[in-house]
């Protein structure tokens, strides 16, 4: 489980340097990626914490871009931020058991109906949100934005934290 967090974690960090390559981008993707590579080793609170400093990278490199977020790109990485918490909290919980081939396959069903469902939520969320922005225009949006997109993340990683036993 170790490699598929890795590999959702330099993901997400990839995507807002193709929006946007630029110094801050980076640095920020870099903080963000050993966050998520610490939390690996040492806990899922830095598992959080790298995907709150992606997720700012992300709002970063669409600032620097100027150009209106891409529907399926916003949903895709909403997603993929979740899909990672839940991936490095199975890690966490299964770390040092024998699993076998039928508790994976159920994970991985379980993991791709929820991401179906949280990215059709995603697109109704935003579609909702796109018809009000047409109405109202704030100059902070995008801190708004961001700000709530954080709280949310955060919501779910209490949601998927479970008290040890």
């Amino acid at each position: 489980m170790r490699h598929l967090t890795a590999m959702l974690a330099c993901a997400l960090v990839g995507y807002p340097l193709l929006i946007a390559p630029a110094t801050s981008v980076l640095t920020l993707g870099v903080v963000a990626l050993a966050l998520c590579g610490l939390g690996v080793l040492l806990g899922m609170p830095l598992v959080v914490g790298g995907a709150v400093v992606a997720l700012g990278e992300y709002a970063l490199a669409l600032w620097l871009a100027g150009s209106p977020p891409r529907l399926v790109g916003a949903a895709l990485f909403g997603v993929g931020v979740t899909v990672l918490l839940q991936t490095a909290d199975f890690g966490w919980r299964a770390r040092r058991a024998t699993l076998g081939p039928g508790v994976v396959a159920s994970q991985i069903r379980y993991w791709a109906l929820f991401g179906a469902v949280a990215g059709a939520t995603a697109l109704v969320a935003i579609g909702v949100a796109s018809a009000a922005s047409a109405s109202v225009r704030v100059p902070w949006a995008p801190a708004l934005a961001t700000v709530g997109a954080a709280l949310a993340l955060v919501a779910v990683a209490f949601a998927v934290r479970r008290p040890e036993r």
